[in-house]
């Protein structure tokens, strides 16, 4: 294995590595809007919040932990000579 495959394989594992702690914190700071309002809103519309980033948290975790995956796996798995 070159040194520039062995450094490629190491930032794929941190660049993994840092998705999936970005991932288990922004799915851990959820905050669900939910209730009664005393007053009639203001305008017809309704306000969803966070429905378009329900799959953000999931998707960083998972393309991290396959990027560790692939990652430690070609380091580990490749033989030398």
């Amino acid at each position: 294995m070159t040194r520039r495959e062995r450094r490629l394989m190491w930032t794929a594992i941190i660049v993994g590595a840092v998705l999936v702690v970005l991932g288990v914190y922004q799915a851990s700071t959820w905050s669900f809007a939910f209730g009664w309002f005393a007053y009639a809103p203001l305008s017809d519309t309704t306000f969803h919040p966070r429905i378009p980033n329900f799959w953000v948290p999931p998707a960083l975790i998972g393309v991290g932990a396959t990027l560790v995956g692939l990652g430690g796996g070609f380091l580990l798995g490749r033989r030398r000579g």
